[in-house]
């Protein structure tokens, strides 16, 4: 079992666990999460796409 991964919110700063960050799917089915403080979606690094 993977270790959950720390992220960091680009927008405001704010790091927590991944689970603590929403997955949310874009219009062009790429995955992106959402940041539980301020809401900023971006596209995480550990992306299925880089596998």
């Amino acid at each position: 079992m993977m270790p959950p991964i720390v992220r960091r919110c680009p927008e405001c700063g704010t790091r927590g666990w991944s689970r603590r960050f929403a997955v949310v799917g874009g219009e062009d089915g790429r995955r992106s999460v959402e940041c539980p403080s301020c809401g900023h979606r971006f596209e995480p690094i550990d992306n299925s796409l880089l596998n």
